[in-house]
């Protein structure tokens, strides 16, 4: 089994305990959504647009044995377009230093 980061970010698998399990670097490819913006209003001087979701990139088809960790936006993407999303991970439970900034996740997720 193989797990692919295909996002931007190191992810760190964090145990209960606090010990770091598991780092995943970036793999140097970033799955991503496409992204449609139509404007349809403004709030206090600021436009708003609506955003539309496409097709992901740079997202491999599955390969057995092989996990693909990538966003949600990408995920959502690839189960809109009819491509199965058994091989994709989502980080889930994430951990926090004491600024409140994310430093890992305690698990993965699925959709």
């Amino acid at each position: 089994m193989a797990i692919l980061n295909l996002t931007p970010h190191t992810i760190n698998l964090i145990a209960e305990n606090g010990e770091t399990v598991m780092v995943i670097p970036p793999s140097g490819v970033v799955a991503r959504a496409t992204q449609t913006d139509q404007v349809c209003g403004e709030v206090e001087g600021i436009e708003v647009v609506k955003t539309s979701f496409g097709a992901p990139t740079d997202l491999p088809e599955p390969c057995e044995g092989v996990y693909l960790v990538v966003s949600l936006a990408t995920a959502n993407a690839a189960r809109t377009t009819g491509r199965s999303t058994d091989d994709l991970l989502l980080t889930s439970s994430p951990v926090r230093d004491e600024g409140g900034r994310i430093i890992g996740c305690r698990r993965f997720a699925r959709i």
